[in-house]
This record gives C-alpha cells, structure tokens and sequence, in this order.
C-alpha cells in the first residue's frame, strides 16, 4: 500500500496541472468573444452602416438611434409605375434597436433589423398602381427589398420599378387594348387561321411591316392593309408612340377614317414601346373580322382616341372640248370622287381627370376630278359694213369660240389632259369643302 502512494499523487497533480492550464486558455477566449475589453467594442463592430468601434454597449445604443432618426428624418423611398411615381415615407419602417445591439459580434458588421409596414405600403401604392395590376402585385418581395434598403440606411438612387414586381398566375397577362376590322381575303384567312402573336419588347421599337415579312405570308396588300390598321387602332388606345405610319391615296372599304395604316409597297407600321415590360401583340379571325389585340400589364392612364367631324371635298369638273362632239353635247369621261380631312386626337386622362390631349394624325384623302367632254361652241358670223366678210372678199369667215383656259389642266395643242383617276397632288393645298368650281381646258379633236 505504500508503494502506490507516490503513484496516487502524481496523478493528482497532472490532472491539476492539466485542468489549470486548460481553464486560463479557455477563459481568456471567453472573455475575448463576449465580454470586450474595457466594456468597449473593438474595431469593426458595427450595427448595419453604423461604426460602433471603441463604444460602450450604452453609446452604441445612442449612436444606432442618432443615425436611425436622422434617416427617417430626410429619407423617402420612390415608388415608379410607368408614368406615374410616389415617394414611400420612412413612417413604413420600424427599426428593432434593441434587437440589433443583442446580435452584435465584436468586431463584425451585423445587419439593423427592419419592419416594414406591409399595410401601409399598399395604401400608398394605391395611387400609382391600377387595381388589377395591384392584386398581382407580390407585397412580401417588394417587402423585404423594401427592408435591405432601411437596413443600409439608405434609398435607391432611382425610383423601384413596381412592374418588376407584378406576375399573373399562368402567365396571362389581360388584354388592355383591342381592335377589329373586317377581313375577307381567302389566303389572310388562312394565315389567320392559327392565332398569330408577337411580342412587343420593353424600350424597342417594333415593326409590323418586318414581322409580315419574316412570317412569309402570302395574301394581297389589300388584306395586308387591312390588317395593319386593325392593329394600329389596337395601338393608338395604349401609350405607345407612332414613330412610322402611311395612308392610302383612297380610303379603303370597311376601314372608319382616321384609323388606316398601309404597309403594302415598301410601307410601313412602326411604334415605340416605352414600358420596362414587354407586351403582345395578338391576331386572331373570327369569321368575318380580323380582331388585333394587345395584352400586358394594365396602363396607369386611359387613352380615349377621338376623331373630329369628317369634312368632304367636293371634287373640281375639268372641262375639255371635243370638235367631234355637237355643239351644246355633254360626256362624262371620268366621275369625280370626293374627297376627306379628318383629325384624330388622343386624350390621356386619369380617371375623370384629363392629363393632356395630343394630336394623332390629320388624314387627308384628295379628290377624284369629275372630267367632262364638251362639244365646241360655233358663234354667229361677224360680217363687215359693206356686207362682205372682214376680207373683203365677200366670204364669211366663222371660228369657234374657245373659251379661255382656267387652271387649264391640258389642251390639245401639247399640253397634257388629266388622265382618268388622277387626284389632286398631296403638295397642293386642299381644295375648300364645298367647293364646285369648273376647270376649262380647251382643246381641238382628241388625237
């Protein structure tokens, strides 16, 4: 038994040893993590964009709370729908400052801690955003961006685009503009027969005259045009801008005036998208329309297009002399046509609210000249005062009596007579409505 004594001690004392040395090592890491040194906090520490280095936890409180207030003193987050913008108060946010001084690490950065007033957030957006967009809006996203934002103490530099925040289950978007003209061609027919869709990019211009190329279709330019301004009428109700449109010399059938877009013989239908989402552009037939559709995110503002009271042009009647013709005989070579000037508006408004009213387009149709053919008027003989004719000679001498040439669009003697189907040229200034004035063009026998 005595020889295990001086086992028994040494054992002791290695475990002593051993728990000494552990116990000052861990200690020393303890007091190192938790508790810094002199109460203060070393260098690093910090609470969201707040340096708490070489503070107390009691001017570390103050500090946080100084800058928070100061913050939400000045700041203001912009909200942005399309055209319309709001300022989002910093009243949204609380900040939880007691629970962002207790999860602070010695020298390391902690995020503030942020509530976002989900409620109120709404009201506010209530007046930029349409009710449908606004259902569809994902709040709890918006929320938490919302948040990073006051937890940096900081607002965007440019406003949130709300858009980017608004998806619709299954991907489909509502129509927001439509239009319908009605359509008969067989191959267009045949075209359509598949609902046809494009999109329209966010910040591009679009053009429908490359995409009926790039489809390959093969009906007339006639149903070419037809369908083009189904889907300008489509265009005109969004907030899109027209940056290329064309009219015909006559209006075609089946199409109100104002609304027509030609893109046959190298024309063309170009807008602009100025949205930060896309939109699509969709045809379809229904057995007798060509109906064009435009879906996408609802607009912030109503676009009411309005056209003004339609003014006809009574068209001129040329008058040509024919010697072939019997004195006082009358033909109508060529029937006239009247013409068109009508203006199209588009007024913006917001609710009952008119925001500003644009001019579209002013669409002027020229005349068709009315061409008539007269015979030639004989006069009655002039004789002199000895009874014989003027020479003398004791022969009368009669011409007839061509009646001087007014605006003369053409004679006989060289000059160039209006073919049928001519119409007044663009660059003339457009006849007066109601105005029927003759236009004499003399002329010998027709050649």
């Amino acid at each position: 038994m005595e020889k295990a004594a001086p086992w028994k001690l040494f054992a002791v004392m290695a475990v002593c040893t051993i728990y000494f040395i552990a116990f000052s090592h861990l200690g020393a890491f303890a007091y190192d993590a938790f508790a810094p040194d002199d109460g203060r906090w070393s260098a690093g520490t910090a609470a969201g964009p707040v340096s708490l280095a070489d503070m107390t936890a009691r001017e570390a409180r103050e500090a946080v709370a100084s800058r928070v207030n100061e913050w939400k003193a000045t700041a203001s987050i912009p909200l942005q729908y399309q055209e319309k913008q709001v300022d989002l108060s910093a009243d949204v946010f609380t900040f939880q400052l007691e629970e962002s001084i207790e999860q602070l690490v010695d020298g390391k950065r902690t995020p503030l801690f942020v509530i976002v007033d989900l409620e109120k957030c709404l009201n506010a957006m209530e007046a930029v955003v349409p009710l449908a967009a606004l259902e569809a809006l994902d709040v709890k996203r918006l929320g938490a961006d919302l948040a990073k934002w006051a937890a940096r103490l900081q607002s965007p530099s440019s406003p949130i685009d709300l858009a980017s925040y608004i998806s619709f289950p299954d991907g489909r978007e509502p129509v927001v503009s439509e239009a319908v003209v009605p359509l008969s061609d067989a191959a267009a027919v045949r075209w359509l027969s598949e609902e046809r869709r494009v999109t329209i990019e966010a910040g591009q211009l679009f053009s429908f005259g490359d995409w009926i190329k790039q489809e390959k279709t093969d009906f007339s330019d006639e149903a070419a045009d037809l369908i083009a301004s189904a889907v300008y009428q489509a265009v005109l109700k969004t907030n899109f801008t027209v940056a290329e449109r064309y009219t015909s010399r006559a209006l075609p059938d089946g199409i109100t005036p104002g609304f027509e877009a030609a893109v046959s013989n190298g024309r063309d239908l170009e807008w602009f998208n100025p949205n930060t989402t896309d939109y699509t552009l969709w045809l379809q037939y229904d057995g007798q329309n060509v109906h064009a559709a435009v879906s996408g995110l609802p607009f912030v503002y109503q676009y009411m297009v309005r056209t003004g009271e339609a003014v006809d042009i009574e068209p001129r009647t040329v008058v040509q002399y024919d010697a072939r013709l019997a004195p006082g005989a009358k033909q109508t070579k060529q029937v006239g046509r009247s013409g068109l000037l009508i203006e199209v508006t588009r007024e913006v408004r917001d609710g009952a609210r008119l925001v500003r009213k644009e001019t579209v387009s002013e669409d002027f149709y020229p005349p068709v000249y009315t061409i008539e053919v007269r015979g030639l008027e004989i006069p009655e003989s002039s004789v002199g005062p000895s009874g014989d004719g003027e020479g003398g000679n004791g022969e009368s001498s009669e011409s007839p009596n061509l009646p001087a040439a007014e605006n003369s669009e053409g004679n006989g003697n060289g000059g160039t007579e209006p073919k049928e189907g001519d119409e007044a040229d663009n660059r003339e200034s457009a006849p007066v409505a109601g105005d029927k004035g003759e236009t004499e063009a003399s002329g010998g026998e027709e050649k």
